[in-house]
């Protein structure tokens, strides 16, 4: 999940700085989880408001890394849970790799 810095509760609100950051986070995000896991695809989505699935009023993103033979992006998004490796690995491994991705110098090159 990718959250803006500064508090805001709609995606028209978003800088062009914002946007250029949000979507270069999402890119490199996506490296991050290629060298991981190796998916098959992606879904990106933007969830507003309340309505959108949030317990709060603000704007967050979703990088879902997505394999072909798993459940959909509906059954995720309606809270089917799958698995194949616990959160404290998962959290380990990013924690360990997101410096390699989410740099200065990966922002500054782009």
């Amino acid at each position: 999940m990718i959250v803006t810095q500064r508090h805001i509760t709609k995606f028209l609100e978003l800088t062009k700085e914002e946007l250029i950051h949000i979507t270069r986070t999402i890119q490199g995000i996506q490296l991050l989880l290629d060298q991981l896991y190796s998916p098959k695809g992606y879904n990106i989505g933007i969830n507003q408001g309340r309505d959108a699935g949030g317990s709060i009023e603000h704007l967050h993103f979703h990088i879902i890394p997505r394999y072909g033979s798993e459940l959909g992006f509906i059954d995720i998004v309606g809270e089917t849970r799958v698995l194949p490796e616990g959160l404290v690995s998962v959290k380990q491994k990013l924690v360990k790799s997101i410096h390699k991705f989410l740099n200065k110098e990966f922002f500054d090159n782009f």
